[in-house]
């Protein structure tokens, strides 16, 4: 299924490349347009090859030459970039390991091998029965259809009770029986295996006698809607189906509106995948204004259920905490027993690993429960369970991964490399949304729109990502923004599946690999890497190299190589002192995301090469503490993010050639008095260090960057004095570290604000308390040093948590 989204990141990277490189191009321009016209025009099969190559490997074998043939143009371009850049002199000498550039006649000759392997792969398309997606509704493919079928039936099996959703359960009765008189949606969201439908069935059976009629459909995400209407008026109106199966579907569904209207009526549709489909079904479900009548949906999209009624209160199904979980797990081993005294003690620990890894999803814990209530209750056949478990997951009847796989199915092709780029990270990692979007940037998944920034429209993927239940959010900024996320494990294990399949990436880990690929795209370590070998013929294609290990890091023997389309390298988790960077780092020409480890002393420090100023694609460096930035950062003209807190500039550099800077992270320095107000798309500033001897300089700069969402002063003494913020509309969070001597008027949009040391008397809070959009307020070490503290009954109006932390005042609040 990543096929059609790989191809079409293809297609969309030549169209860039085609404006962006223009004159580099040259001469072999028309080349280029020609085959991407021909994968454009490919594209348009490529979703019913993509259904169809788990049952036929004839189709299978299609569908990976164009995939292949996708990554082996966009090679051939890329390298013959490079190869320009390196003639006109834009990339950096270089004394080995680069072959000499190659010409325009032997790219061009290149090409048209390309367009030839094109024209072979379309002419096997006739040959292999894989149709236009256009030229009619599109079929699914028997093994798709199939389990869209077993997920229905599934889904009409009822547990013998929902462990853990009592008080959901509760209030979705209350919810249907009581409450408005207009006809309300209400809507279960959540991931695949949550257990929505079962939920959804309880609490129908429940109430359903409490309506004059009512219906229960599993609507998938294809349907007829004849046959939808049919089930319906069986269930609503008793019709059997052979009087009606003749008639058409304005027919029906004029014959179900004019039955239901006037009545209090619940219907239940069960698994709605899209808003059409919802538009589509609503025209036959009257809205009298007082029959309070009910819909429940259940969905794994929460747009879907906003777009059915943005009034209604969301249930937002959860994973089962660990007591919950345990609970059902030990049902489905010993049914019939007392499940907190069923599991033998010297079973218990390895029936925990296996419990552990559904990771609280009901699906998986029924799966993996039932499978070991087949087997002997045994140390050797549960150990033999615990080795296979993801086997297990995908062989099961019932479908554990391939339920799962439905989500990644149903994603538009933009989002597919997003989604399986997750699977890179180690299990249970935590991403940043901020470092996630920066790496779906520069691996080139973000599609351009007119009118907005990357990091806007990365931001919208990752929101239409969670709406879609595929990532968990962690917690959100205080803009209402995802600050951090996770994707549950078997999630995680679906993206690596797909990826293996599509050699998206590798992961090397203890010693091993999860992909046999010999032309590795992405590369991933995960624990001990020690024993990583490498070959200039395996980093040909290497774009992205992440670090997630503790060991001594391999990174010459990578980089000696020479993998000249490099665009990511990420060893935030690195000691400097187990991290080598060669000193001609700016060879890299490609090279969009630079993200270099940390220091666990003050005393290791890690001077950054100069070339590093030669990487003039490069939009994000995040360097940890105890880097040294060499000048020649100016001439990064296309950088976007600049991390480096507690790192110092060698120099003063050149601030406006920074002009698209909207982060910066960085130690005060001399550089502040010349050039930082030109930094107008300046979203983040984070400055640390000795403030105090750059005061005037920081406070003029900051009153013209109007575009400011963050600002956050570390001073080593005290804080600016400040003009009034009130033209800094876009302004949400502050964190000031220094003594205030008297706070500004801040921001009228201000949701956070955290102060340290700050020493405010009581007039400081009689200006905090008219912040009227303030959610958050942090006063920590010193930060408020009056006897009382004196609110107006009316002063904080949206305040949502307070914290006082070692705040030096007589405890007490007088309203």
């Amino acid at each position: 299924m990543a096929s059609e989204a790989i191809v079409s990141y293809v297609v969309g990277k030549l169209g860039d490349l085609l404006i962006q490189e223009a004159q580099l191009l040259f001469g072999v321009r028309e080349g280029i347009e020609g085959i991407k016209n021909e994968l454009e025009w490919m594209q348009r099969f490529l979703k019913d090859a993509d259904s169809k190559q788990n049952t036929d490997e004839i189709v299978k074998k299609w569908v990976s030459d164009i995939r292949d043939v996708s990554y082996e143009i966009e090679d051939v371009i890329e390298t013959f970039i490079y190869s320009q850049r390196k003639r006109h002199g834009l990339v950096g000498r270089v004394k080995r390991g680069i072959s000499k550039p190659k010409t325009r006649h032997e790219v061009a000759k290149q090409i048209e091998q390309i367009k030839q392997k094109i024209s072979d792969i379309s002419r096997r398309r006739g040959d292999y029965g894989i149709r236009d997606i256009n030229e009619g509704r599109q079929e699914a493919s028997s093994s798709i259809r199939d389990l869209r079928q077993r997920r229905q039936f599934f889904a009409i099996l009822e547990e013998p009770e929902v462990v853990g959703q009592q008080e959901e359960i509760s209030t979705l009765k209350k919810q249907l029986i009581n409450g408005e008189q207009r006809r309300c949606v209400i809507s279960i969201v959540g991931m695949g295996g949550l257990g929505k439908s079962t939920l959804a069935r309880q609490v129908y059976h429940d109430v359903k006698n409490d309506f004059d009629c009512h219906a229960f459909i599993c609507l998938s995400q294809q349907y007829e809607m004849k046959d939808v209407l049919i089930h319906l008026i069986t269930s609503a109106m008793g019709k059997l189906g052979g009087e009606i199966e003749k008639l058409t579907i304005e027919e029906l569904g004029m014959m179900l509106r004019e039955h239901l209207k006037g009545k209090r009526y619940l219907v239940v549709i069960d698994d709605i995948w899209s808003t059409k489909a919802w538009d589509d079904l609503k025209l036959i479900l009257p809205d009298t204004g007082k029959s309070k009548s009910r819909v429940m949906l259940t969905t794994r999209i929460k747009d879907v259920a906003v777009h059915a009624d943005p009034v209604s209160r969301l249930h937002e199904m959860r994973l089962l905490n660990d007591n919950e979980g345990w609970e059902l797990f030990m049902k489905k081993v010993f049914p019939g027993e007392n499940p907190s005294a069923a599991c033998p003690s010297e079973l218990e620990e390895t029936g925990r690993e296996i419990f552990a890894k559904c990771g609280g999803l009901p699906l998986a814990i029924l799966v993996l429960g039932g499978l070991l209530a087949t087997k002997e209750k045994t140390f050797r056949e549960w150990s033999n369970v615990l080795k296979s478990v993801p086997r297990h997951l995908i062989d099961s009847s019932e479908g554990c991964m391939k339920i799962l796989a439905l989500s990644y199915w149903d994603l538009p092709y933009y989002l597919k490399p997003c989604f399986l780029y997750l699977g890179l990270f180690r299990e249970d990692y935590e991403f940043s949304s901020e470092i996630l979007i920066r790496l779906w940037i520069a691996e080139g998944f973000i599609q351009q729109r007119d009118g907005e920034l990357m990091e806007d429209v990365a931001e919208s993927y990752l929101e239409e990502l969670v709406s879609k239940s595929m990532i968990q959010v962690v917690a959100r900024k205080s803009n209402g923004l995802v600050d951090k996320c996770r994707v549950h494990d078997l999630l995680r294990d679906l993206s690596i599946t797909e990826a293996r399949q599509n050699n998206f990436f590798t992961i090397y880990k203890d010693n091993g690999t999860s992909s046999s690929s010999t032309s590795v795209r992405r590369l991933a370590f995960h624990g001990n890497v020690d024993g990583y070998e490498t070959s200039k013929g395996s980093t040909e294609s290497l774009r992205s190299i992440l670090y997630f290990s503790d060991s001594e890091v391999p990174l010459s023997k990578l980089l000696n190589t020479r993998p000249k389309l490099l665009r990511v390298l990420k060893t935030a988790f690195v000691d400097f002192s187990k991290l080598t960077l060669p000193k001609d780092i700016g060879v890299f020409a490609h090279l969009r995301y630079l993200e270099i480890g940390y220091s666990p002393s003050h005393r290791v420090q890690l001077p950054l090469p100069p070339s590093i100023g030669n990487l003039s694609n490069l939009r994000t460096l995040h360097v940890g503490r105890g880097a040294t930035l060499p000048i020649a950062i100016s001439n990064l003209k296309q950088l976007r993010h600049l991390q480096a807190l507690w790192s110092d500039i060698d120099g003063h550099p050149q601030l406006e050639n920074l002009r698209n800077l909207s982060t910066l992270y960085i130690r005060a320095g001399s550089w502040m008095k010349d050039g930082l107000d030109e930094l107008t798309n300046l979203r983040e500033i984070k400055i640390s260090g000795d403030i105090s001897s750059y005061h005037k300089a920081l406070s003029d700069s900051v009153q013209k960057l109007r575009n400011l969402q963050l600002l956050d002063l570390q001073a080593a003494r005290s804080c600016p004095t400040f003009m009034p913020f009130t033209g800094h509309l876009h302004l949400y969070e502050m964190y000031l570290v220094g003594k205030i001597g008297k706070l500004p008027e801040l921001p009228p949009n201000l949701a956070k604000l955290t102060l340290y040391g700050s020493e405010l008397q009581e007039v400081g809070i009689s200006t905090l308390e008219k912040l009227s959009n303030l959610k958050i307020l942090q006063l920590c070490f010193e930060s408020y040093i009056s006897k009382k503290m004196i609110c107006s009954s009316g002063g904080f109006p949206r305040l949502e948590f307070f914290s006082t932390r070692t705040v030096v005042y007589n405890r007490g609040i007088d309203s």
